[in-house]
């Protein structure tokens, strides 16, 4: 007889058996179709009915648990949440079957029954003194109940209790927030108020307790219990920038300026302080001040091609009521490397009445070249310029019509030497500029700039000893290299559509340059000055020249002659020799900086040095794993992620971040059945985390065609 009559013939004889009321009897022949590689799970399931039946519920519940087992490991939660559901019926008490199915329905989306369920155990197990055992089950209840502020409390009394004091001020701040939100400000005053007893320096806490004083119309409180924290940690620059703020905002320019300023001072690169800093110096119409804190944030937006975002800021500067020549400036490189010619114009019309009424001749001659080629039909402009022209002895038989504009690389290519032409000049360094311009001048015979300033060396004798100039080329490094990669950004900015409209000749205002765009100048405020010396900024620099160069390299236009790996062996070697191997904070961004720059393994090496420092061991690891994710590396990526998950807390929102990052190395790998362990365990966290649903039915169902 074939196998599978000989299973039908046994299946027949249990039934024969279970009417016959001889259960242990069927139980007998249907574990006979267990036998073997293959377990069938509705056998398994009849078997557990039928121990149910003799009463040997105890067995039964192991057989059930096998079955949900085998649900589970196949994806299918609402299987096994209905098998729990027996089991829990024999086990009505046992803290684990209630515990797992709470888990199934949390899985489902059934919150209500599954934080019965936590909450039921977890009660339990406060009332017996197990505070350990019941923080999960709360830190459950609190993901699915995130307003329940009660729940929060009783989460951070069991965090108190377990000495896990920052896990408890932060639950304390989640109730507050929660309070806040529903206007109970009594209350949420209330319970920071706690948590700023059991730590008395949390910016979290200083943070929200100065929302509600202000909330409140108690600015005064707020600005004294802001200084009162900060006395307590002086250099804490959240709390600094906390303070600033409240000082901007109730128009105390003198302190605002004070604390911004220190701000920057420690972290050059602040936004916020920069901007606050510079619409200070606005108001005091101190617009170098403000233009010389602005330009690295319109730089940094430029390179993430968020030109209107540039342009707002330098907005600022121009909504002042003097006019500032190198925003003006600025702005119209922005116009010309985004092709907005009809702003361009506009831009380069105000230019030219600032230079006229200044009588700055040189500026007036590029800014009527520039206009020449936008306006050729604008007589007037022609005419100026042909007479500048012939007063700076540069006229000559061609016939203006004729004249070909520069294209933007010849541009792009004259800006960036005469700029370093410029700052050689600056320095006394006459032959080094010499040399730049007159290897200008062959490419372009006639452009007017560089005729000026070979003009001006003529009239011009520096001399100056070998150990001033060694100094003066050092001091130049930095601002040569700032030149270069201001340019390189300039040349990435991705071309919109531009307006074609014009000037006329009435006078234009600052309104008039903001017309074509969707930028509304901001209201401008009141003071301060900046003056800071951090190896942090030095180091910024250049990595940024390391950058340029190896750009140029690529192109084949460079003037340097070091290779790019001399050039970051000697860089690196200068840092080593400036800085303590035990400075995690300089030796972590230059690592980060490196990974941007492409250059992974010197990257990690920085992030290794830096991975020492306890507090930044965890950051450190898992940008290694970038690094390595980048060099497709991936088992070696997959171990350092697991290094930083082992440092995370657990059930974090830092944890589940860095498992989801680990499941994605292993998709990879082509290692699913790992990868969709972890997603799933994310997606209980948080359904909606990234992409993490998408993930988990992709692998669950490769075979689905793609969405578009």
């Amino acid at each position: 007889m074939s196998p599978r009559g000989d299973k039908n013939k046994t299946i027949e004889l249990a039934e024969k058996y279970v009417k016959a009321g001889k259960l242990a009897e069927a139980i007998a022949e249907y574990e006979k179709l267990l036998e073997g590689d293959v377990q069938d799970i509705n056998i398994i399931n009849i078997i557990g009915d039928l121990q149910v039946r003799l009463g040997e519920n105890e067995v039964a519940i192991r057989s059930f648990q096998r079955v949900a087992g085998y649900y589970e490991k196949k994806g299918q939660p609402s299987q096994a949440l209905a098998i729990y559901k027996k089991i829990t019926k024999l086990a009505p008490s046992n803290p684990d079957f209630i515990v797992k199915l709470a888990d199934l329905y949390s899985t489902q989306g059934f919150y209500t029954e599954a934080s019965a369920g936590y909450l039921q155990i977890a009660d339990k197990l406060r009332k017996e003194g197990r505070t350990k055992d019941a923080i999960p089950l709360y830190e459950k209840l609190a993901k699915m109940n995130r307003e329940n502020s009660s729940i929060r409390l009783a989460l951070a009394d069991l965090y108190k209790a377990e000495g896990m004091i920052d896990q408890a001020v932060e639950e304390m701040n989640d109730a507050a927030e929660y309070k806040f939100a529903q206007g109970d400000l009594v209350e949420a005053e209330k319970i920071l108020l706690q948590a700023k007893e059991l730590k008395e320096v949390n910016i979290r806490t200083v943070s929200n307790l100065v929302e509600i004083y202000k909330k409140q119309n108690k600015t005064t409180e707020a600005i004294e219990f802001a200084e009162e924290t900060l006395r307590l940690e002086k250099d804490n620059l959240q709390l600094l920038n906390l303070l600033g703020s409240l000082y901007f905002e109730s128009k105390n320019f003198v302190r605002a300026e004070e604390v911004l300023a220190k701000i920057i001072e420690e972290r050059p690169l602040d936004v916020r302080a920069r901007i606050k800093l510079g619409r200070i110096h606005i108001f005091k119409e101190e617009l170098d001040k403000a233009y010389e804190l602005f330009e690295p944030l319109v730089a940094n937006l430029l390179k993430k091609q968020r030109e209107e975002k540039a342009i707002g800021l330098l907005g600022l500067i121009l909504s002042s009521k003097k006019i500032h020549l190198p925003t003006l400036e600025k702005l119209a490189s922005i116009y010309k490397a985004t092709d907005q010619k009809g702003n361009l114009e506009v831009v380069s019309r105000v230019i030219l009445e600032e230079t006229r009424a200044l009588n700055k001749r040189e500026k007036m001659l590029a800014v009527l070249a520039e206009l020449a080629a936008l306006c050729p039909d604008d007589e007037k402009i022609i005419r100026e310029y042909k007479a500048l022209r012939k007063e700076f002895g540069l006229a000559d038989d061609k016939k203006l019509e004729e004249f070909v504009p520069l294209t933007d690389d010849d541009e792009k290519i004259i800006r960036t030497n005469l700029a370093q032409a410029d700052l050689y000049i600056d320095q006394g360094l006459v032959r080094n500029a010499r040399r730049i311009l007159e290897h200008l001048q062959m490419r372009y015979v006639d452009d007017a700039r560089v005729a000026e300033k070979l003009a001006f060396l003529d009239e011009i004798q520096t001399k100056v000893g070998d150990e001033e100039l060694a100094l003066r080329i050092e001091r130049l490094s930095a601002r040569e290299a700032k030149i270069l990669e201001k340019q390189a950004k300039l040349s990435q900015v991705t071309p919109p559509p531009f307006a074609a409209e014009g000037g006329e000749e009435p006078k234009i205002i600052a309104a008039d340059i903001f017309a074509e765009t969707d930028i509304v100048p901001f209201p401008v405020f009141a003071a301060g000055e900046r003056q800071y010396y951090d190896l942090r900024g030095q180091v910024d620099e250049e990595l940024k020249m390391i950058n340029e160069i190896f750009s140029q390299q690529a192109k084949g236009t460079t003037i340097f002659e070091k290779e790019l790996g001399d050039i970051v062996q000697q860089f690196r070697k200068d840092v080593g020799e400036k800085i303590n191997e035990d400075d995690s904070e300089i030796h972590f961004y230059l690592g980060v900086a490196f990974m941007e720059q492409g250059l992974l393994d010197e990257a990690i090496e920085e992030l290794k040095i830096a991975s020492k420092d306890s507090e930044r061991e965890i950051e450190c690891t898992s940008v290694i794993a970038s690094c390595f994710r980048q060099k497709k590396e991936y088992t070696e990526a997959v171990k350092w992620i697991e290094k930083a998950l082992k440092l995370a807390r657990k059930r974090s929102a830092q944890a589940f971040a860095l498992k989801f990052d680990l499941a994605t190395l292993y998709e990879e790998l082509k290692i699913g059945e790992k990868a969709l362990a972890l997603y799933k365990d994310v997606q209980k966290w948080d359904p909606e985390y990234r992409d993490v649903s998408m993930k988990i039915g992709k692998l669950e169902n490769p075979s689905a065609p793609k969405s578009l």
